[in-house]
């Protein structure tokens, strides 16, 4: 083998290293950015069930909806008497800044109830907006609610009875890319932060 011959394979050797190294180094840092946001982070996008819900603002839902931006998702419901108010606060939070930085036109956020028997479509009307008003609530059945929160590993049961009865139910976000599929959970402890920085590594093309 010449000295020419050689040193080309030597540099090829080495660009293909060097580039792995980059590339390694990119998906490290990209991940150890998630985690630090209490984000988990799917191998693999999952596939959502087909779904019919209802919007607060009465028109039809399916998860058709979701393609095309970005989307961040809160299961929670009005009466809550503590965790919900202070998410959906942090979710405004997190999309005012997301909004300051020219993320908001590929990105939407949703509000899920897990208390359908009184979230009614004029129910949410009056809540969701109230923390902004481009979030959407949705409502529906108990069966059609109970398979999107399974998919979105969302945990939810009814304590007490009569009128004042709560709901409780896991505290994670979901996030849901353009193409309709569950990418990534953001686990508590929530912080506007957190939310901000996790969609803008998440957003990044």
């Amino acid at each position: 083998m010449t000295n020419r011959v050689q040193f080309t394979v030597i540099a090829a050797v080495l660009i293909t290293v060097i580039a792995a190294y980059i590339g390694f180094s990119h998906y490290t840092g990209f991940d150890r950015q998630l985690k630090d946001n209490h984000v988990l982070r799917f191998p693999s996008p999952r596939l959502l069930p087909e779904v019919s819900l209802t919007r607060h603002d009465g028109e039809p839902f399916s998860i058709e909806q979701f393609k095309g931006r970005w989307n961040l998702i809160n299961f929670g419901y009005t009466f809550c008497p503590d965790i919900c108010p202070t998410n959906m606060a942090d979710m405004r939070l997190a999309y005012t800044e997301l909004a300051e930085a020219g993320f908001t036109d590929q990105l939407n956020f949703w509000m899920v109830t897990v208390d359908p028997a009184r979230d009614t479509e004029q129910q949410l009307a009056l809540y969701v907006p109230y923390f902004h008003a481009d979030f959407v609530g949705l409502t529906g059945s108990s069966d059609e609610i109970s398979q999107l929160a399974s998919a979105l590993d969302a945990v939810y049961y009814i304590e007490g009875e009569g009128e004042g009865y709560t709901v409780a139910h896991s505290d994670n976000y979901a996030i849901i890319n353009p193409a309709g599929e569950y990418v990534a959970l953001i686990r508590p402890p929530h912080r506007a932060q957190n939310i901000v920085a996790a969609l803008k590594v998440l957003m990044q093309p």
